[in-house]
C-alpha cells in the first residue's frame, strides 16, 4: 500500500512551503494538499518538483474555509466561479502529474430544496468532468459528515454517488474518508468494500478526532487489510492531525 501525506494536516508545525521537504525526509514519496491559493500554488508545485514527490491528488479551491465554506457547486450565481476554480485545480495537478482533483460540493444554502441544489451541483460537476477529459485528470467528490459540518449536501457515500450519477459522467468518482465515514456511524473497515468499485482515491484519519492511528477507533491495519482485500490498488492519503509533532505521530503508526 502506497501512503500519501497530506501536507495540509500533517507537517503542520512547519511553514506551508516547508512541508514538502519534510515529507520527503520522513520517506513519503507521493504527497497532496488541500488548495493552496493562487499565490502559493506554483511555488508549491516547485517545492514538491525539488524534492522529487509525487503528488495524487490536489483540492480545489472551496472558498472561505475558515468561514465555513466547502464548496459552492450549488449556488447557481457562483456557476462560473466553479468551473474557473477547477480549471485552476485540473491545471496546477497537470502541473505536478496528479491524477485527481477533489472538488467540494457546498453546504445547504436554506433557499430551495436539498434536491434542486443537487440538481444544480451535478450541472456543475458536469461540466467540470468534459473539462477534465481534455486535462488527463480526474474528479472525486468526497462526502464530509454533517456532524462536524451541518448541511453539507453528500454527508454519506450514498448520498456522494446519488450527485456522481445525476453528473453522468466516468470522469467522477468517489473519495473514501475513513474518518467521515465513522462521524457518520459506519464501521469503515467493513464498510468500505461495498464502496470500493466507485473509489478513486482513500483518506485516514482516526475518530473519533481526527486524530492518528491508535487515537480512536478506526483500526489502520484492519481498514489496510479490507483495501488489499478488495483490489484496491490506488493511494491512502493521511490526513490526520498529528497533534505538535508529526514525526513523533508518524513514528507511532503501525506500519
Amino acid at each position: 500500500m502506497i501512503f500519501s501525506a497530506h501536507l495540509s494536516m500533517l507537517f503542520r508545525e512547519l511553514p506551508y512551503l516547508e512541508r514538502p521537504a519534510a515529507a520527503a525526509a520522513a520517506g513519503f514519496a507521493v504527497v497532496e494538499t488541500w488548495w493552496p491559493g493562487a499565490d502559493l500554488v506554483e511555488a508549491w508545485a516547485e517545492q514538491v518538483d525539488r524534492h522529487s514527490l509525487g503528488v495524487q491528488l490536489l483540492n480545489c479551491d472551496g472558498g472561505e474555509i475558515e468561514a465555513g465554506e466547502r464548496g459552492f457547486l450549488n449556488v447557481p450565481e457562483r456557476h462560473e466561479e466553479s468551473l474557473a476554480a477547477f480549471r485552476a485545480a485540473a491545471a496546477a495537478a497537470g502541473r505536478c502529474g496528479a491524477p485527481y482533483v477533489n472538488v467540494l460540493v457546498g453546504r445547504d444554502t436554506g433557499r430551495v430544496p436539498r434536491k434542486e441544489q443537487l440538481r444544480v451541483a451535478a450541472s456543475a460537476l458536469a461540466a467540470c468532468a468534459e473539462g477534465a477529459r481534455g486535462c488527463d485528470v480526474r474528479i472525486v467528490i468526497e462526502p464530509i459528515n454533517d456532524r462536524d459540518v451541518p448541511g453539507y449536501l453528500v454527508p454519506t457515500p450514498e448520498a456522494a454517488l446519488e450527485l456522481i450519477e445525476l453528473a453522468g459522467s466516468d470522469e467522477v468518482l468517489l473519495l473514501y474518508d475513513a474518518y467521515h465515514a465513522a462521524r457518520m456511524g459506519a464501521d469503515p473497515c467493513e464498510d468500505v468494500a461495498t464502496w470500493l468499485p466507485f473509489v478513486g482515491h482513500v483518506h485516514y484519519a482516526d475518530c473519533p478526532g481526527r486524530g492518528a492511528p491508535g487515537t480512536g477507533e478506526v483500526d489502520f491495519r484492519r481498514l489496510v487489510r479490507a483495501l488489499e482485500a478488495g483490489g484496491y490498488e490506488g493511494v491512502v492519503g493521511l490526513e490526520f492531525d498529528p497533534g505538535p509533532s508529526t514525526p513523533e505521530a508518524l513514528a507511532a503508526v503501525p506500519w
